[in-house]
């Protein structure tokens, strides 16, 4: 049966269950071949630009001064009314120079250097230990089992978060980042009304924050040598930022620290186990590692856009873009652009490392925990790959219902350990 040729009519980059079919790279081809920056319609509203060329997407993230993260919900699509913005606005969603203050409070815990001397001992350690008590299992979910514990239990110890509340950070996190698969959200107990103010816009907000207020509480005036500690006492211009602050960031640090490693984890693994040439490269090769982990998270790229909003009449590529507009740079596209990687859909251990737009390439809002996620990556295939004689799917891959969160729910596998 002949089936019709996608059109420009046929994008739908709003549609949730699109995104949990498959990896739409059929629909980022057509757009940057026929309109990179694309006018997307939108039931009910009047529509926002679409970029999806790579050297596009760079030039949006430079140029704050005309496309804002602060005029809009940076992780959001929709139109975010001034007040409720103003309610969730956590430090991602700033522009410089408050956006800059903000990270230089955390900017030196999150170093290379720091990463190491601090973290990559419990990190090792960490990794082993989950590895000893998931390999033998034989058959078992990859990310509940492997790719979800290590970050999580990374970031309670960098935020100096008690092991009992760790498992209840990931399903919070979760609710609030990817709202839109039943799967990970129950029924929410709040109307859109009650919950529009709370962080993400979510009712789980208000239950992290309710964990969470005890915890920075503790830390004021003292500090306690962890990430926390830093927020609790963060000042900015000589005063101490306000409880709203303190709650929109503590919820940013736990998804910003938790889901984007997890899904780099596992989208990785799928991507090795589906090129086995390259996962016995990298077994017969760890030099390749720094290099690797890059490939791997172009390749998996997990957001799958950030949105701006320009400030300013401005025109990219040719086209009018409008003051009040929004822009929505589409990270995983610009990492599939042929333009920017030659044949873009082959994994590559050996490409050039350190040029994907997946960490925000190039502006000021530039992942703050890139490093640490390359850490966690790069521990993680160390470690496992050399135990491993195979491994294989037992059952197909259950994707995340979000155009945001590029990612699995279930990687089910069988391995067999080396002897």
């Amino acid at each position: 049966m002949a089936t019709s040729a996608l059109t420009l009519d046929d994008v739908n980059l709003l549609d949730h269950d699109l995104f949990a079919e498959r990896e739409p790279w059929d629909v980022f081809e057509l757009l940057q071949r026929e309109a990179p920056v694309f006018r997307h319609p939108e039931p009910g509203g009047d529509g926002f630009w679409c970029v999806t060329r790579y050297d596009d997407v760079v030039q949006v993230l430079k140029d704050t001064e005309t496309y804002s993260s602060e005029s809009g919900g940076a992780a959001l699509i929709e139109p975010v009314p001034a007040d409720v913005l103003e309610a969730r606005r956590n430090f991602m969603e700033t522009d410089p120079p408050l956006h800059s203050q903000w990270r230089r409070m955390f900017a030196r815990d999150f170093t290379p250097r720091s990463l190491s001397d601090r973290y990559s001992d419990y990190l090792r350690e960490l990794t082993r230990t989950i590895l000893d008590e998931t390999l033998p299992k034989g058959e078992f979910c990859f990310v509940e089992e492997i790719a979800g514990p290590i970050p999580i239990r990374v970031l309670g110890h960098m935020l100096g978060v008690p092991d009992e509340h760790l498992d209840k950070l990931v399903e919070l996190g979760d609710r609030m980042l990817v709202p839109t698969d039943p799967d990970l959200t129950p029924p929410t107990t709040l109307t859109p009304e009650q919950s529009k103010y709370l962080p993400f816009g979510s009712e789980a907000g208000a239950e992290l924050l309710e964990l969470g207020r005890p915890l920075i509480q503790e830390r004021k005036g003292q500090g306690c040598g962890d990430v926390l500690s830093i927020l609790a006492n963060a000042e900015i211009g000589g005063c101490p930022v306000s409880q709203h602050d303190l709650d929109n960031n503590l919820a940013l640090l736990v998804v910003a620290g938790n889901e984007t490693t997890r899904q780099g984890m596992a989208l990785g693994m799928l991507a090795l186990m589906e090129h086995p040439d390259q996962l016995e490269l990298l077994r017969s090769d760890s030099s390749l590692m720094p290099a690797a982990v890059d490939e791997l998270i172009r390749y998996a790229s997990p957001v799958w856009h950030f949105r701006r909003t320009a400030v300013a009449d401005t025109e990219l590529r040719g086209v009018r873009i409008r003051a009040g507009e929004r822009v929505v740079v589409w990270f995983a596209a610009a990492n599939r652009d042929a333009e920017a990687f030659p044949d873009p859909h082959r994994l590559d251990l050996t490409r050039k490392r350190d040029v994907h737009a997946a960490f925000g390439r190039g502006g000021p809002h530039f992942c703050l925990g890139a490093h640490l996620a390359r850490l966690e990556m790069a521990v993680l295939f160390e470690q496992l790959l050399p135990r491993l004689e195979s491994i294989e799917l037992t059952g197909p891959p259950a994707r995340l219902r979000s155009n945001f969160t590029n990612g699995l729910k279930r990687l089910p596998v069988r391995v067999v350990e080396a002897q």
